[in-house]
């Protein structure tokens, strides 16, 4: 087996830590958040913690985002079902629904020139469709929804320097956030050097 060998990485106090690199033991969900790369990398990380419950589990994360629900429901199962050790690195972009999938690491960290795009959810259809009023009141309903869900995942994760309204707001002007805004916020806990 591999020995881990360690990251080193600056927080906001100066205070040096380091991160576990363990190239047996990380996973990469690069592209974006959908229903095969979900099943692909919760069977990994299910494997991984048959293989060692107790070790750390690192999940690079790249991703442009997808539907908020399959990034939700990662979210959900890592911290509600399977409970890995879980850390998240965010590099490059990390944007929409990508931003759940970041936020399910008990420990989070971001590459330096790492950005994350908040924005309201929206729909894109593949061929023309015709809706009835009822049907478009259920896709706002829902959307209305999941964008309360994905506030809400951003604030619990703040440790109390976001609330839900802020999170709404920044999602509603297309916020992009740097890796030093990102940590100043409270969505990770520091940037890798």
């Amino acid at each position: 087996m591999a020995t881990s060998q360690k990251v080193s990485y600056q927080i906001a106090t100066e205070e040096k830590v380091s991160l576990p690199y363990l190239p047996h033991r990380t996973i990469q969900w690069i592209g974006g958040v959908s229903g095969a790369i979900l099943a692909d990398i919760t069977e990994q990380i299910q494997a991984l913690i048959l293989d060692n419950p107790t070790e750390h589990i690192n999940l690079l994360v790249t991703s442009h985002g997808g539907p908020t629900g399959i990034g939700m429901c990662f979210y959900d199962s890592m911290r509600s079902v399977y409970k890995p050790k879980l850390n998240t690195i965010g590099s490059g972009d990390v944007d929409s629904s990508g931003v759940i999938v970041f936020l399910a690491g008990q420990q989070r960290f971001l590459t330096p020139n790492t950005t994350l795009l908040l924005h309201l959810a929206g729909r894109t259809f593949d061929t023309p469709k015709r809706l009835t009023t009822p049907e478009m009141e259920s896709i706002i309903k829902e959307d209305k929804l999941k964008d309360f869900q994905y506030a809400t995942v951003i604030a619990e994760q703040s440790n109390g320097k976001l609330n839900i309204q802020k999170i709404l707001d920044m999602m509603a002007n297309n916020t992009v956030l740097t890796a030093s805004e990102a940590v100043e916020l409270g969505i990770a806990h520091a940037i890798l050097e």
